[in-house]
């Protein structure tokens, strides 16, 4: 779907943003108690927006945090809840940077049912930082998962960005939150 073609009640419209897999507890491996207990509080943070009147949820579609949110989202509307998903694409080649198959698929399945707004046909530099702009402009609550980088993240800058515009910010800061990074059945 062409992005002129999406509508927003930016009142009614949250976005999410996170780090990759890499940088989430144990590598982001879903099989472990510290990511069991970010992908639970991920639902319940999203059901709470839900309850709020959030009705539109915009997820970036990079692996790690955005693919969980996009799947939690799909699963609530997949159960009868009245909300809606719409992908924003940094660029068309975006799936070449997800490396794992579950991600791929789950990436494409998502692309071919719900609405998407690609940013650029071709990647540049630019295009991810474009894509945040996107979806804090058109959001007035933002979700995040992040923890302290030296160099930064695209993460960090989505923060910034949504704490300078005003955004309901509902964050989850990894750095020294012990419940995250247990292990264990």
């Amino acid at each position: 779907m062409a992005e002129g073609q999406l509508t927003f009640n930016r009142e009614k419209t949250c976005c999410f943003t996170g780090h990759r897999d890499r940088d989430l507890p144990f590598g982001g491996d879903r099989n472990t108690m510290g990511m069991k207990h970010l992908v639970s509080t991920l639902q319940l943070m999203i059901e709470e927006a839900e309850r709020d009147g959030y009705d539109t949820f915009i997820c970036g579609m990079a692996e790690g945090v955005d693919l969980i949110c996009a799947e939690i989202v799909h699963s609530l509307i997949t159960h009868g809840h009245k909300i809606r998903l719409v992908c924003a694409v940094p660029y068309e080649g975006q799936i070449r940077d997800i490396k794992e198959l579950r991600d791929k698929y789950l990436y494409s399945m998502l692309r071919d049912i719900y609405p998407t707004a690609v940013m650029s046909e071709k990647f540049h530099r630019e295009c991810y930082k474009v894509r945040n702009l996107y979806m804090v402009e058109r959001s007035s609550r933002l979700i995040g998962v992040y923890k302290h980088k030296e160099k930064g993240s695209g993460t960090l800058q989505t923060i910034s960005m949504a704490r300078k515009a005003g955004l309901d910010l509902r964050l989850i800061k990894l750095d020294g939150n012990p419940v995250y990074y247990i292990d264990g059945e």
